[in-house]
């Protein structure tokens, strides 16, 4: 079977490549000028790179079985109130539109917890939309475009709710590599408090969730991926500081909550639990595989 990715110089895009690669031929879809380091050692793996008004018709002409829309521009939490979030869509309706005329089997659409806005309690796959940023908006207009777009055809659409990711090839501008920059640094990092209950999800885990769903048939819809194993943020940044014995640096209660501030992310993964996927890295060993890579990049991505 063939899988084609967008996005897959980014970081969940790198991870979701590196692991179904093991399994099947993977098409990585990337933009020319596209910074392909994170691809680097994956085997099984051919590198396309096209402007992105062409890649309607790669995708047509790879001949694949499995379109993963990975890409989007402004993930960034500088840009999640841009009104270019809105620019993503008609690519997004492209590329499902050329995956329809190729007769693909399956096509992946990668969404996120802001489609919800602040919630509290446990989050079913049936949680109503109530996104408060252009993010989270153009989010779930993306979702809808794309289950329209495959609604006439026999092609088993499904979206990815994801919630928040960690591990190696992370960018800088989220809570745990920042975090970790930071200490290693020898810099002091300014924190909330630190009392939200969070998910958090190695990166392996969520690959490894898209390979249960490219390989279980009934999966369809939205499909929420995420740890239901939650953190205290305070507890990950304390962990992350007695990894590396710098407890001192951490300067809790420096920032405010924001007025939108999500303070319990409880995700419920029913549909692919049912199928016996459940994230593998505890949030230790994986802090301390993050940790150690970041400090040397030569340190093997693998877990085990």
């Amino acid at each position: 079977m063939k899988v084609v990715v967008t996005g897959a110089s980014g970081f969940l895009g790198s991870w979701i490549c590196r692991v179904i690669s093991n399994e099947y031929e993977v098409v990585a879809l990337l933009r020319p000028e596209s910074n392909d380091f994170r691809l680097q050692g994956i085997e099984n793996l051919e590198k396309v790179r096209a402007q992105i008004e062409d890649w309607p018709k790669v995708i047509q002409e790879a001949k694949g079985q499995v379109l993963i829309l990975n890409d989007w521009w402004g993930v960034g939490n500088i840009h999640r109130d841009d009104e270019r979030q809105l620019e993503n869509l008609p690519r997004i309706k492209n590329n499902a539109n050329a995956a329809v005329s190729a007769q693909y089997k399956l096509v992946i659409g990668v969404g996120s917890q802001a489609e919800l806005g602040p919630v509290h309690g446990e989050i079913s796959e049936n949680q109503p939309d109530n996104p408060t940023t252009q993010y989270g908006e153009a989010k779930v207009a993306a979702r809808k475009l794309l289950f329209d777009a495959t609604s006439s055809s026999k092609i088993r659409t499904v979206w990815l709710r994801i919630f928040s990711t960690y591990g190696p090839l992370d960018s800088s501008g989220w809570l745990i590599p920042d975090i970790i920059n930071s200490l290693i640094k020898d810099e002091s990092k300014d924190l909330t408090h630190g009392d939200q209950d969070w998910s958090y999800l190695h990166a392996y885990d969520l690959a490894q969730a898209v390979l249960t769903i490219i390989d279980q048939d009934k999966i369809q819809g939205i499909v929420n991926v995420g740890n239901p194993k939650t953190q205290k943020i305070k507890d990950v940044a304390l962990l992350i500081s007695s990894i590396l014995q710098k407890r001192n640096l951490l300067k809790f209660g420096a920032i405010p909550y924001r007025n939108d501030q999500v303070m319990e992310l409880r995700p419920v993964c029913e549909k692919l639990t049912e199928f016996g996927w459940r994230p593998l890295v505890e949030i230790a060993d994986g802090l301390r595989h993050m940790i150690a890579w970041t400090e040397n990049s030569n340190v093997p991505l693998k877990l085990n």
